[in-house]
């Protein structure tokens, strides 16, 4: 069904003229803003995706990950996890340190 759901938006976006394009851009947008994403792995708003982009402190992030502030600080420090730094102030997105986080674990796992 998702295939052919692909198959006829692929077939309608190829009779769109190139110049109604950029109209057509701004109208999905504003449904979607107007409707919430409605992703597969549950429904998501616009207020949601923009708080996992919020930048965290460390204490904020070792609070929301259950690991001690002190590992975090750490694995900053050499590099092991993706931060943002702004003179002496370190924040971190919490999608990016998740995602670093789980690609070490699958290297640990393939090298067992």
């Amino acid at each position: 069904m998702e295939e052919r759901t692909d198959a006829a938006v692929l077939e309608w976006a190829r009779r769109v003229p190139v110049s109604v394009i950029p109209g057509v851009l701004v109208f999905l947008a504003a449904r979607l803003l107007a409707e919430g994403d409605h992703a597969s792995n549950g429904e998501r708003n616009w207020a949601a995706a923009g708080e996992s982009e919020k930048l965290l402190t460390a204490g904020e992030l070792a609070e929301r990950l259950r690991l001690p502030e002190s590992w975090l600080r750490s694995e900053e420090r050499g590099g092991r996890i993706p931060s943002i730094r702004a003179g002496k102030y370190v924040r971190f997105k919490a999608a990016d340190v998740e995602r670093a986080l789980a690609e070490r674990a699958r290297q640990v796992a393939q090298n067992r």
